[in-house]
């Protein structure tokens, strides 16, 4: 049985870490946040929740479909009957039913709840905690940013941003350049709640021509607090990276205005009061231009890098990646 470090509790790592311990090996996971699931974070502000991050899952691949479907037994995911609607604000404005046929999956009863379930595998967990620097000498060592050591670990694997994992691939050097190609897109999150329900929207809209692409009723979605009228608001990449840098109330209300302007151009539009507003900014949310290896890895050292942006810019596309990942790394260790 070997020792295997995982570093991130996105999916991809996640994934690793039940494909590894099911071939009896011992995982340690590191994430710097204090929960598991990366990008399928669940904000919680008083009684309000929302998927601030990830809105669902869609399989592309028999595999992923047999991995959801399997979830989905286990209670794990539950899928969301959406019919996203769509809008062009340099048209009319007015929101259009579209030709959607796609079928989504939401974890339960918040994305994290998916995270969490895939994270109890792991023989250890350490939270909020940054590992900055790796070195390799028949071993791996670890260190965080209070210089705190952990291992000697047999192999490791990286689930971060590539721009995050670069520092700790001095062993590895070969494999910075790979990473450097890779641009990731941000993403500002605009989190609302209302006391009332707003009737003149559907459940999810892809806007187009607007500071937003994407928004959802949260509540709409199975296992969440149907009582409560929950907002997510996602910018587009390109007004997110115009505005990465700006001030977070600026920021807000823009997008608040981005928001009020779609819903006034519909019919029987109410004016907007929130009780709750949360803003978030994925600075690194999805590759403009993924890798098509679905992992990395390096020929010398048992590492391996994986993530969506190995593989394709969705949680299917980590999950495949991560699945690699832990391949290769059995394959590689010694029996």
């Amino acid at each position: 049985m070997s020792r295997i470090a995982i570093i991130g509790a996105g999916l991809a790592g996640l994934t690793a870490l039940q494909s590894l311990r099911a071939q009896g090996h011992s995982v340690t996971v590191f994430d710097k946040s204090r929960g598991s699931g990366g990008r399928m974070a669940t904000k919680k502000l008083g009684d309000a929740s929302w998927d601030m991050g990830a809105q669902f899952m869609r399989a592309h691949s028999e595999a992923f479909t047999r991995q959801l479907q399997q979830w989905q037994k286990a209670g794990l995911i539950s899928e969301w009957p959406v019919q996203p609607g769509m809008v062009d604000m340099q048209g009319d404005a007015v929101i259009a039913p579209s030709a959607d046929q796609v079928t989504r999956y939401v974890g339960m009863p918040r994305m994290t709840g998916l995270s969490r379930a895939l994270l109890g595998a792991a023989n250890q967990f350490v939270p909020s905690v940054r590992i900055v620097r790796a070195s390799y000498d028949n071993g791996w060592q670890l260190w965080d940013d209070q210089n705190n050591e952990y291992g000697p670990f047999d192999g490791l694997i990286i689930n971060t941003p590539p721009q995050q994992a670069i520092p700790l691939l001095s062993a590895a050097s070969q494999l910075i350049s790979l990473c450097e190609q890779v641009d990731m897109l941000p993403c500002w999150s605009l989190l609302l709640t209302f006391p009332e329900p707003l009737q003149c929207l559907p459940d999810a809209v892809f806007v187009h021509n607007s500071p937003i692409s994407w928004m959802a009723r949260n509540s709409s979605k199975p296992g969440r607090n149907q009582q409560q009228e929950a907002w997510v608001i996602h910018a587009s990449h390109e007004w997110s990276r115009q505005q990465v840098d700006s001030a977070r109330d600026s920021v807000q209300q823009l997008l608040f205005n981005a928001f009020n302007d779609l819903l006034q151009h519909q019919p029987s539009a109410t004016q907007l009061h929130p009780d709750n507003q949360w803003l978030h900014r994925w600075l690194y949310a999805i590759p403009a231009n993924p890798l098509d290896s679905g992992f990395l890895h390096d020929d010398n050292t048992p590492l391996a890098l994986c993530g969506d942006w190995c593989h394709s810019g969705s949680l299917e596309g980590a999950w495949l990646s991560g699945s690699k990942a832990a391949d290769w790394m059995h394959q590689f260790l010694p029996q």
